[in-house]
């Protein structure tokens, strides 16, 4: 199976101050998913009872707040391992791509007010 750039479309969540592309999708029955992501401020807090998740940082740095665990910041070229069941939340100017294993379906995302 080849996916070619642009060929899944870009979309906008404000709520989350991203745009985001949803290359390998649940739809594509590799028992993952893989998003391309640019967050441009503050991701609201959340879980995922269904999936743990691996962020890879491609270009510039966020801090990231994992369950009771100090914050730390991710920069280009690091790995974010968040447990599947973990709150978390993350804010700065990046890009970073996000697998999800089993793959995202709608309604995974588990949002905790701020």
């Amino acid at each position: 199976m080849l996916i070619r750039a642009g060929e899944r479309p870009e979309v906008e969540a404000p709520e989350d101050d991203l745009v985001l592309r949803a290359h390998v999708r649940v739809e594509d029955g590799v028992g993952l998913s893989l998003t391309h992501v640019r967050l441009s401020g503050t991701h609201r807090p959340l879980r995922t009872t269904r999936s743990a998740r691996v962020y890879y940082v491609l270009e510039g740095s966020a801090h990231f707040t994992l369950g009771a665990a100090e914050p730390f910041v991710a920069k280009a070229g690091d790995v974010v391992i968040v447990p599947r069941g973990e709150l978390y939340s993350l804010d700065g100017e990046l890009t970073y791509l996000v697998l999800n294993a089993p793959a995202y379906v709608e309604g995974d995302d588990l949002y905790e007010e701020r």
